[in-house]
């Protein structure tokens, strides 16, 4: 009989929470008419390349993964934007404040 590894079942199961929360995600922005790059930095690609960045990192969601799927945790953004405020939280901070009051 095979032990699985523990660690590699953990992120299994974090992959299929975030592709279920995704799968949420879409439908709600659809809904909402949210079809393009929220944030519109210079180089912004407007609708190519769409993420969802999260108001924390993700990995701050794990303890409470039914947030990753909310409307007011995430901004629909480009790439381009998206590595621009990956890092930023400040920024990170007044986007969410400007886009999800």
């Amino acid at each position: 009989m095979t032990k699985r590894n523990p660690i590699k079942t953990a992120r299994i199961s974090k992959v299929k929470e975030w592709e279920i929360a995704r799968k949420k995600l879409k439908e709600i922005y659809e809904d909402k008419g949210i079809t393009a790059c929220e944030v519109r930095l210079s180089g912004c690609w407007v609708s190519n390349g769409l993420s969802f960045h999260h108001r924390m990192k993700r990995i701050e969601y794990y303890s409470c993964p039914e947030k990753l799927g909310e409307f007011n945790e995430t901004i629909l953004c480009c790439i381009s934007c998206h590595q621009k405020i990956e890092n930023d939280r400040e920024l990170t901070k007044k986007l969410f404040e400007r886009l999800r009051k």
